[in-house]
């Protein structure tokens, strides 16, 4: 919103006579009471204020790269965290148990392996027969178990959770019977080096599969990138992570900004490097002195609290270092627009509009005279007279239906 400010030098002071009440005529006398101001010198100032937003430079979201549920947050929104320190920690139970699952897999395969170098007597071939059909049947088992698992979380009966298990075992047996299948197989012909070839690749695979699953069980813990202050928090315990979620942000309180949204049609006014004027009462700031560091090339559209869709543009705003400064609070903001010094003044309430043209109610020797005026600079409750009145002339401040050309006026 564009405001207007005023502040006047001791070139001139204001004298403003204020008589309580509002205006009265005196019918016996036809005389009003009224409150007069007199013309005088100073300087307005013209801005375009704005609320912004407190940022950092070394602002930074953490994303998540992991799925699962957030099992623990370590760490508060106002908290100073050191680079490497933990965050957060996202629940790693069922990858913990696919990564032994593995473990037991590379294991059967690599002692498989070793007993391919040694001779199969019957006995071991229907031994290794025996285990093919065992577990061939606890293959059956598991298919009969998952096909009963999909229709019970089809039907909300289990979880997804209890289902992906389910899964996970029909694969585990299947790939058991692979193994049991593959040893009855050496036991009957021997170990060739085509079958030694494809044990060593499925043993690397494997172990491929776990060094896989490890990486993805150290993105599980989410850590500190650098240095900085936990200024956000997106996600709670419970939370359900999917990558790409935003997770926690960070920010330095080295090289602060403030980041301040202006209607587009009032842009062209600001400058790069123009004096902004930064106050907030929540964080007691009386005034620091910013400057505009960037404006942004591109509008964009933005709802007001009124529900109108507004054209806005960014401006970055440089301000100074200050401890009492705190990212992510919002601070008031005026651009310096125009300013001038020495200039007759009067209130924003003298001046008032008839046929397009300015007038006042001037007080000469106790009567009201209609003076029209040529208005130049606006500021918030004084406006510049280019001409019309001088220095010293005494004007009617909100004058209404009583006040007419002729009319005695009692200060």
């Amino acid at each position: 919103m564009k405001k207007k400010i005023i502040k006047v030098t001791s070139i001139g002071l204001i004298a403003i006579i204020i008589i309580f009440g509002l205006y009265h005529r005196t019918k016996a006398n036809n005389t009003v009471k009224a409150e007069i101001y007199e013309v005088v010198r100073g300087e307005i100032v013209e801005y375009v204020e704005e609320t912004g937003t407190i940022k950092s430079d070394s602002q930074r979201v953490i994303y998540s790269n992991a799925m699962g549920e957030v099992k623990n947050i370590s760490v508060d929104e106002g908290d100073y965290v050191k680079s490497g320190d933990l965050l957060a920690e996202i629940d790693s139970e069922k990858i913990e148990l696919e990564i032994k699952s593995l473990e037991s897999q590379i294991e059967v395969l690599r002692a498989t392996y070793r007993e391919q170098i040694k001779p199969a007597d019957k006995l071991e071939i229907a031994r290794a027969e025996a285990r093919v059909q065992t577990v061939k049947i606890r293959v059956e088992e598991a298919k009969r178990n998952l096909e009963n698992s999909k229709r019970l979380y089809e039907e909300g009966g289990i979880s997804l959770n209890a289902y992906n298990n389910a899964e996970d075992k029909l694969a585990v047996e299947q790939n058991s019977l692979k193994i049991a299948e593959n040893e009855l197989k050496l036991l009957k012909k021997g170990a060739s080096n085509n079958i030694k070839d494809q044990y060593e690749a499925q043993i690397a695979d494997l172990i491929y599969k776990k060094e896989v699953l490890e990486k993805s069980r150290e993105e599980l813990t989410i850590k500190a990138p650098d240095d900085g202050i936990v200024t956000e928090i997106f996600i709670k315990e419970g939370t359900y992570l999917q990558p790409g979620m935003n997770v926690i942000e960070i920010g330095n309180t080295d090289n602060l900004y403030v980041e301040v949204d202006v209607l587009a049609r009032e842009v062209g006014e600001i400058k790069e490097n123009g004096l902004v004027i930064v106050y907030s009462d929540d964080l007691n700031i009386d005034e620091i002195d910013g400057r505009v560091e960037k404006i942004y090339p591109k509008a964009f559209s933005k709802i007001s609290d009124l529900g109108i869709e507004q054209k806005r543009v960014r401006i970055d705003v440089n301000v100074p270092d200050n401890p009492k400064l705190r990212i992510g609070y919002e601070v008031d903001c005026k651009f310096k627009l125009e300013a001038k010094s020495n200039v007759l003044m009067v209130l924003d309430n003298t001046i008032f509009e008839l046929e397009d043209n300015k007038y006042v109610f001037a007080v000469e020797n106790s009567k009201a005279l209609l003076r029209e005026v040529e208005t130049g600079l606006e500021g918030e409750d004084y406006i510049e007279i280019k001409s019309g009145l001088k220095e010293g002339d005494k004007v009617i401040i909100s004058p209404d239906g009583d006040i007419e050309e002729g009319i005695t006026v009692e200060e």
